[in-house]
């Protein structure tokens, strides 16, 4: 009927209105020829498809539903729903806990506050950026008890050595004889350089004791944190330093004043400088 309408001259749209179809039954419809049918999956029983995730699980057991959907399909053939893989590993007891807070609270075998110079060093590093240069960094090493910067060194890179080049510095300023035997600790974070080798066995050979705070707790190096952002409020937000040279003096220059002259409440308004002195004077007496 609808080819006869066609060869009647009457147009697509009046033939579907007199038979009452949509128009698009007038067109032709062909598969590409180069296109393959998908041939259909066949259902998935519950029982195959927890073994499977059994399987994917073992070979990839840090992945939550979504990614174990994707591994079913690529390395299985198995092509199911986020739902069903969701509802089949949380009865397994495959699923995976989302970590909402992976901070650690506290520190394991925090040492508590020292009794007197040399028993705990906090050491970390800040940075500054030279326009036209680069980043300057800082490495710095505080004592807790009386807040001096005991060695420090400033360079334009920050590896290994320029963290055990500051750590020297502070050992001849403070122990000149050696730290063997002194039940020296120094407390660092999980960055890259205090965490190396290097790093580790030279220590080590000190006889000091390393601590490592816990992960994303700043406050565990709160001593060496309230220092770096006084340097920053009071010297490096204040100056445009134009060479690196230039930059390396006016800091040096500003630990030397923080050291020697600058008082703190928690000293009783004296300067590090002063209350070392005062505590070696306490100790000898």
């Amino acid at each position: 009927m609808a080819t006869q309408l066609r060869k009647d001259g009457i147009s697509i749209k009046d033939a579907a209105a007199i038979l009452g179809v949509p128009r698009s039954r007038f067109y032709p419809r062909h598969r590409k020829s180069n296109q393959t049918p998908k041939p259909k999956q066949s259902y998935v029983s519950d029982k195959e498809l927890s073994a499977t995730i059994k399987m994917a699980c073992n070979r990839y057991p840090l992945y939550g539903y979504r990614r174990i959907r994707v591994i079913l399909r690529r390395e299985f053939n198995i092509n199911v729903s986020q739902k069903r893989v969701n509802r089949v590993m949380n009865k397994l007891g495959l699923s995976q806990q989302r970590l909402k807070n992976r901070r650690i609270v506290q520190m394991k075998e925090r040492p508590g506050q020292p009794t007197k110079p040399n028993q705990i060093w906090e050491m970390d590093m800040t940075k500054t950026y030279l326009t036209g240069y680069g980043w300057l960094y800082i490495m710095a090493i505080i004592d807790r008890y009386d807040r001096s910067i005991v060695g420090y060194e400033i360079s334009t890179r920050s590896r290994t050595d320029e963290w055990l080049a500051a750590f020297d510095k502070a050992v001849k300023n403070r122990f000149p004889e050696g730290t063997r035997d002194q039940g020296l600790i120094l407390q660092v974070d999980n960055g890259c350089q205090p965490t190396s080798r290097k790093f580790v066995k030279e220590l080590s050979t000190c006889d000091v004791t390393l601590l490592y705070s816990a992960y994303a707790t700043p406050e565990h190096n709160a001593h060496i944190e309230r220092f770096f952002r006084t340097l920053k409020e009071e010297e490096l937000y204040y100056n445009l330093y134009e060479t690196y040279s230039e930059a390396i003096t006016s800091i040096e220059a500003y630990i030397d004043f923080y050291n020697n002259h600058r008082i703190h409440s928690a000293l009783g308004y004296l300067a590090p400088a002063e209350y070392y002195q005062q505590s070696i004077l306490q100790n000898v007496a």
